[in-house]
């Protein structure tokens, strides 16, 4: 199986992360994102659950700070999504994109930089891919 094309640009990212050279955020709903990945994707043999939730613990949990949400937080991102007239799928990335809302981040990575512009514009600036 090919790897992701970005999987090497985004690795000296994990590297500072894994080595306290940076601190790093995640918001919950990413979590279950990659166990729904990491459970699904066609490898053989493939990644069993349990595996899966090993994989998350030893490289995510215990390096990331997870950002969890209330209930005005999603009152607060439905209001946004109306704003911004965002639908579909992309809706999910103003979970993410929220976190700026949660913490004080300074640059949002992603491999998908076009929705989350569209669903937090006023955070283009600080918005990146690897």
């Amino acid at each position: 199986m090919e790897s992701h094309p970005k999987h090497l640009a985004s690795l000296p990212w994990i590297q500072k992360v894994k080595k306290a050279k940076i601190e790093e955020i995640i918001s919950s709903h990413s979590l279950i994102e990659i166990y729904s990945v990491l459970t699904t994707f066609p490898l053989s043999p493939k990644i069993s659950p349990a595996v899966a939730w090993k994989l998350i613990r030893e490289n995510i949990i215990k390096d990331f700070e997870i950002i969890t949400y209330k209930r005005n937080d999603y009152l607060s991102i439905l209001n946004e999504l109306v704003e911004n007239q965002v639908s579909g799928g992309s809706s999910y990335d103003s979970l993410i994109a929220y976190s700026i809302e949660k913490t004080k981040v300074d640059k949002i990575l992603t491999l998908n930089s076009r929705d989350f512009i569209r669903v937090k514009p006023e955070a283009a600036n600080i918005i990146a891919e690897p």
